[in-house]
């Protein structure tokens, strides 16, 4: 049974959830400037001038914020399972034993192939929590993490 220390998710997924921010930001900056616009007779310029304040407020939070949330995300195998860290303000963390996966899927979306990276999907037996994600992984570290958990030992009852 092989186990590892901590381990930090990839640094490529950061720049993902940065772009991802990014696209947000400029949707969220939007209404409000529509609404400023549509009360208050301003010129092209205050507009867009409005519009890229509040896109640069919103965006400067979501970096830092992005920044923090990359530094607490990371992840353990130990030989009870699997145990994931996160949180910046509300810190979470979640162990799934090794004994209670029952199926366990790698999923990759357009941005996260370009940087040859996956999301590992664990399913448990139960209710609460019943599945766990695991993202920003490279895609072979997801595949070898995959088949160590599926390969435990066999002489343990598994569900």
């Amino acid at each position: 049974m092989q186990t590892f220390g901590k381990r930090q998710l990839e640094i490529n997924y950061l720049k993902i959830f940065r772009f991802s921010a990014l696209i947000v930001t400029f949707l969220v900056s939007l209404p409000p400037t529509i609404v400023i616009s549509v009360f208050f007779d301003f010129g092209w310029l205050l507009r867009i001038l409005c519009f890229l304040t509040s896109w640069l407020i919103l965006f400067g939070l979501f970096y830092w914020y992005s920044k923090h949330w990359y530094r607490a995300y990371h992840y353990t195998l130990l030989d009870v399972g699997l145990r994931i860290h996160k949180g910046v303000f509300w810190q979470q963390q979640h162990t799934v034993p090794r004994n209670r996966v029952q199926h366990i899927d790698i999923t990759t979306g357009p941005l996260e192939r370009r940087y040859d990276l996956s999301k590992l999907v664990l399913h448990t037996a139960g209710t609460r929590n019943a599945s766990v994600t695991l993202p920003g992984l490279l895609q072979a570290d997801a595949a070898a993490l995959r088949q160590e958990l599926i390969n435990t030992n066999n002489n343990e009852d598994t569900v």
